[in-house]
């Protein structure tokens, strides 16, 4: 049988790397959090979206912000552009795939 050990830590050391490469980022990362904190407190939504397992990540931040995390609070206004699958898939058609966010975007930003 394969050792996987060695896999195994080689994904846990890239993980490591490019978690500690974040770190580089927590000034923008703070600025962002501000920004998602003021729309959210001006009665603006959050808008998530992302490609493939991005996806599934986008659906997971949206659902956290309306549900309630990790204390019991408010729900706060997060929509992934990722469930639509009517508009995914009218866009890609009618437009193109790099426009399925972008008219989501235009369609829900500011209503």
């Amino acid at each position: 049988m394969t050792d996987l050990n060695p896999i195994i830590a080689d994904r846990f050391t890239e993980h490591l790397e490019v978690f500690g490469k974040t770190m580089e980022h927590m000034d923008t990362i703070q600025e962002i959090a501000y920004r998602c904190k003021a729309a959210l407190e001006n009665g603006n939504k959050i808008l998530f979206c992302g490609n493939g397992g991005s996806a599934a990540d986008s659906q997971h931040l949206a659902a956290e912000l309306i549900c309630r995390f990790k204390k019991e609070r408010r729900s706060l206004a997060g929509i992934a552009l990722t469930t639509d699958t009517s508009a995914l898939t009218a866009i890609a058609n009618d437009y193109d795939f790099e426009s399925v966010f972008a008219r989501q975007v235009e369609g829900l930003g500011r209503t």
